[in-house]
């Protein structure tokens, strides 16, 4: 029990405060989040991707494996709950929202500060390079997948390419791969745009959280959330020995993998209308209920 409470305390605490106070801003002074999600999707979420991939300190063959638990873990979430829609005979708009929510993790703005808080300093660099990795897949694959509940595969193939944070994260990595020097002004734009994108969207994320109703079906809702939830941390266990990670890049590509659903899975549903308010449900549950998931994640990897 101490143990629990102190992980709830020094770290999930400082996280959900950050995001209560974008919950009063919206709730007390009605202040809407539009305008600055739009700030963090296509400002500081390719900034802080550019920055961290560039100046990686990571060897490649760490950072392949990184990527490949990434790739493998959201995979995995991802056909758990295709082959859950497809079981409960979900309609095609929801059950894209459902694969979208599996696949979303809140990996930047809850993940990187949990990671930080729960194991220091040196758990920032692992777990930059799965948020990166996730970011990149959700901006690709998360973005087909939101749009291809209303629109044909050409139609969503053409928003993957129209979105800045994939091209951030091939450009981060060409700096990293080639040694190539950035200019100085655009390095430290990169770095300065970047830091604000975590407390940004933790601000978000309670903004979001204020307009949400559970108006949708709250069983659908549940499995989903218990899906993300669930499949996150087993997947990420079994993979993590599969791929022969270790230490503190064993922990941080776990807690990664254990978040719930992002908010920009939020904003991805609302862009191309995939069950909006289905996913702004999912995404209230699933944050809620990890603090029970998370809290005991936390307490097994410390």
């Amino acid at each position: 029990m101490s143990a629990a409470i102190e992980v709830l305390w020094q770290v999930l605490t400082p996280i959900f405060l950050t995001a209560g106070t974008g919950y009063l801003l919206a709730r007390r002074l009605n202040v809407r989040s539009v305008g600055l999600g739009k700030a963090a999707f296509y400002v500081f979420t390719p900034c802080l991707l550019f920055d961290k991939f560039s100046h990686s300190n990571l060897s490649a063959n760490d950072l392949g494996r990184l990527a490949l638990f990434a790739v493998l873990t959201i995979a995995g979430s991802g056909l758990i709950a295709w082959t859950l829609a497809r079981l409960l005979h979900f309609d095609r708009v929801t059950g894209a929202a459902f694969v979208l929510c599996a696949i979303a993790g809140n990996t930047g703005n809850y993940g990187l500060p949990t990671n930080q808080f729960a194991f220091g300093d040196a758990a920032l660099e692992p777990a930059v390079i799965y948020y990166a990795m996730s970011t990149l897949i959700l901006s690709t694959v998360g973005i087909y997948v939101a749009s291809s509940g209303r629109q044909t595969a050409g139609q969503a193939l053409r928003n993957v390419l129209s979105v800045p944070l994939a091209y951030a994260g091939v450009a981060g990595l060409l700096v990293w791969a080639t040694g190539v020097a950035v200019p100085l002004p655009f390095e430290r734009f990169a770095g300065l745009a970047g830091q604000a994108a975590i407390p940004v969207m933790l601000v978000i994320l309670g903004m979001q959280l204020a307009g949400v109703r559970l108006r949708e079906n709250i069983g659908q809702v549940s499995v989903a959330a218990a899906t993300k939830l669930l499949s996150g941390p087993l997947l990420g266990l079994f993979f993590a020995s599969l791929l022969g990670l270790s230490g503190i890049t064993r922990q941080a590509a776990i807690v990664e993998a254990s978040v719930p659903t992002a908010v920009l899975a939020m904003v991805l549903a609302t862009e191309y209308d995939t069950a909006p308010s289905f996913t702004a449900s999912v995404v209230m549950v699933s944050t809620l209920a990890s603090l029970v998931t998370m809290t005991l994640v936390l307490i097994y990897l410390r």
